[in-house]
């Protein structure tokens, strides 16, 4: 979704994250990639995708099993999901 609001080049930006950089980072890469400027209406277009976008019902289901909570259908959106998915990734470690 990025890279096709942006314009931006796969195999760059594959090459580019090889590099494992952090959110921040990829933020300026991609500033640079636009030479400073990302058009407003294309940016708050890929605002609302990503905010509009929903997983697969089997990744959905995956997510919420894997955090021990009931699919009862009141969480479908991707940031959420996500959020769910990273927290279950990064707390274990904080707690080892």
């Amino acid at each position: 979704m990025l890279l096709d609001a942006f314009g931006l080049k796969n195999d760059v930006f594959t090459a580019f994250m090889q590099s494992k950089p952090t959110y921040p980072q990829l933020e300026a890469w991609v500033l640079e990639q636009r030479r400073g400027q990302l058009d407003q209406a294309a940016l708050e277009a890929f605002n609302a995708s990503v905010l509009g976008y929903n997983h697969s019902e089997d990744v959905r289901k995956e997510i919420l099993e894997a955090n021990g909570i009931e699919d009862d259908g009141p969480i479908l959106d991707a940031v959420n999901l996500n959020n769910l998915d990273d927290w279950l990734g990064f707390h274990p470690k904080c707690i080892k």
